[in-house]
């Protein structure tokens, strides 16, 4: 907000005067760093004795939901992209060895 009102000023500011603006807007973000820090740390203790009760059913839905993306069409793709992978491999090793050997 300072800088704002400064900006609008034709007149440059004096080193000292950057130093003071400077040093207010460091204390100002040191002061809302320093309460915002205060209020994580209160909710995470508010939120901590929940959390126990809350885990149980989502890692039940979890294993769940892990076996569910493993279809045909998965599997497919993925052998695909393992094949992909190994030629191309293959192919970088082949360059290599062909700049290798014409130097």
């Amino acid at each position: 907000m300072a800088i704002d009102d400064h900006k609008k000023e034709s007149e440059p500011l004096t080193r000292e005067q950057y130093r003071k603006l400077r040093q207010q807007q460091d204390d100002d973000f040191k002061q809302r760093d320093k309460r915002r820090v205060q209020v994580e740390r209160q909710y995470a203790r508010e939120h901590n004795q929940e959390a126990p009760d809350d885990r149980a059913p989502e890692a039940a839905t979890s294993t769940e939901a892990a076996d569910d993306f493993k279809t045909f069409r998965w599997r497919k793709i993925n052998r695909r992209l393992n094949w992909t992978i190994s030629v191309l491999l293959f192919l970088i090793l082949i360059v290599y060895l062909v700049l290798f050997f014409i130097n």
